[in-house]
């Protein structure tokens, strides 16, 4: 188990680190080979740990390994250490699989770049730091994931550095990351100070209600930063300038689910200050109404899919502010699958036409790429929270939450149910627009017949996984009937709520059909054309300045 938890740490960074001192000695298939293969042998170490804790009694599932002692001063010492825990393997399965699957797309797609060779070292060394981060066996190995998975994508960001506005999004990131870094460092201090070590067993100790409160206010500043909710969200859409597979990856694996992740790691200081909780919940409301209403005036199809992922991270917000902490997680899973499946067949399509992102330039492409427009609709359908998909068994657990903490959590119930209907609105909207109609003459010009709708395996492959786990990811959870991801967690996090079977049933209902109502209501707009789009000429101009 501990070997397990080694190898799967290591792996990308011995890919990265072979790949970098390789140079022109390897070929630039072969690097790509390379950095797959790695996080492939990473998932099979967290698969190795999985079933190492499995094996465990329920008490005895968390395990810290020390390399060597890093930093020793005085009675101080502090160790490189790994910890294994149920949600450190939870997401270490989530990170390196779907990493090596968008990893392995990155092989068709970015064939031909001439600098395929750095691409690859810097996805290896993506994965790795976010995997130190996950892996991390004390507030200062997290702290240094941390900082390494913000240097990781203002590389992959400003990829091709020879366009002024990637260099622009990759500095904004890292400067925006930055503001969350230095809170979330300051709170991590003060907790050390505190308490004399660094050990993750200092966050259940006692502390005034002023330490805890700042120290979770420090802990939020980095969870938004990174997972870009409100207010430090702009930086997500402009990170768009970085090639496809590089968004999949911070959208559905890496970067902005990490704030999602902390906030559970850390919940015993939250719950000791229960107002800065709240506001971690009303702040992921506010971005997922937000992002949903942006979403609807965009015209570049990635940045669409990009304010689908801020939105879809404010419910991850809601639920583990609300205490919800397995159904938060839960989420984070099925929006890794349906999230990274979007970005996938998206690129599939700007590449299949000379690289353009403009929706309004596009239609048709059902007749011409139908199984890229198979996977999309899936995908699509998942992001709404559609049944049977992934997405509508926990999307709707989180809503079910909300009901059960009172008048506050009606608010935030209701906020949920409105990103649910402008969700089906602004998915369909993206999906009605490039795939339906005739093919436009743009469409006509540029469609390259050899590039089209999943031609070779190292495109196909991913997205056909991937939609598979887009339909029967969900399954795996469906409260209250079965909850394992519930059980699974519940030694690390405790939930708080407890949400009744009444409540699961109407919130899924409830969600259900405003999804559909967003659904019917694009296809009617943007579909068959039967109504005309609706112009409030203030209310896009503040939309497309983004408030």
């Amino acid at each position: 188990m501990i070997y397990g938890a080694w190898i799967c740490l290591l792996s990308p960074l011995a890919a990265a680190a072979l790949i970098t001192v390789a140079g022109e000695r390897i070929s630039r298939r072969g690097a790509g080979y390379l950095a797959t293969l790695s996080c492939f042998v990473a998932f099979g170490g967290a698969i190795a740990s999985f079933v190492g804790l499995l094996e465990r009694d329920g008490s005895q599932r968390t395990v810290v390994s020390t390399a060597w002692t890093w930093i020793s001063g005085g009675s101080y010492r502090s160790g490189f250490a790994v910890m294994i825990d149920p949600l450190s393997v939870f997401m270490m399965l989530i990170v390196a699989g779907v990493g090596a699957l968008i990893v392995g797309y990155s092989i068709g797609y970015m064939d031909g770049d001439n600098e395929e060779r750095r691409y690859f070292a810097y996805m290896a060394l993506f994965v790795f730091s976010m995997l130190l981060l996950v892996q991390g066996g004390n507030l200062l190995i997290l702290l240094a994931g941390w900082g390494m998975v913000g240097l990781s994508s203002y590389l992959l960001i400003g990829f091709w550095h020879e366009r002024p506005s990637a260099i622009a999004a990759a500095k904004k990131a890292f400067i925006m990351n930055a503001i969350g870094d230095a809170t979330m460092a300051l709170a991590l201090f003060l907790l050390i100070k505190k308490a004399g070590s660094v050990e993750f067993g200092i966050l259940g100790g006692q502390y005034s209600s002023t330490v805890a409160t700042l120290v979770a206010l420090g802990l939020l500043g980095g969870a938004v930063a990174k997972s870009a909710q409100l207010p430090l969200q702009t930086w997500l859409p402009d990170a768009m300038e970085g090639p496809t597979p590089v968004s999949a990856l911070i959208h559905a694996a890496t970067m902005v689910t990490a704030g999602v992740y902390l906030i559970v790691r850390t919940h015993s200081i939250f719950e000791s200050a229960p107002h800065v909780a709240d506001l971690a919940a009303g702040l992921g409301a506010a971005t997922l109404l937000l992002a949903g209403l942006i979403a609807l005036v965009q015209v570049d199809i990635k940045r669409v899919i990009a304010y689908s992922t801020m939105s879809q991270i404010g419910y991850m917000f809601l639920g583990v502010g609300l205490g919800a902490y397995a159904n938060g997680m839960f989420h984070l899973m099925t929006h890794a699958f349906f999230k990274a499946l979007l970005f996938m067949t998206a690129g599939i399509v700007i590449h299949a036409l000379a690289d353009e992102q403009d929706i309004r330039k596009m239609g048709g492409l059902r007749q011409l790429m139908p199984r890229t427009y198979l996977a999309f609709l899936i995908g699509s359908l998942s992001l709404v929270g559609i049944f049977p998909f992934a997405g509508f068994f926990s999307k709707d657990s989180i809503l079910a939450a909300a009901i059960d903490r009172g008048a506050y959590g009606y608010v935030l119930w209701v906020a949920g149910l409105a990103g649910t209907f402008l969700t089906g609105l602004y998915t369909f909207r993206l999906l009605f627009l490039v795939f339906w109609g005739e093919p436009s003459p743009f469409v006509r010009e540029h469609f390259h017949a050899l590039k089209r709708d999943l031609v070779g395996v190292s495109l196909a492959v991913p997205v056909a996984i991937l939609a598979v786990l887009s339909v029967v990811g969900g399954w795996i959870q469906w409260e209250p009937l079965w909850h394992p991801i519930e059980t699974w967690l519940q030694t690390v996090a405790e939930p708080t709520v407890s949400p009744k079977s009444w409540q699961d049933a109407v919130s899924s209902a409830l969600a259900l059909l405003l999804g559909l109502g967003g659904i019917f209501l694009a296809w009617l707009v943007y579909g068959v054309r039967r109504v005309a789009v609706p112009r409030f000429a203030f209310a896009q101009r503040v939309l497309e300045h983004k408030f």
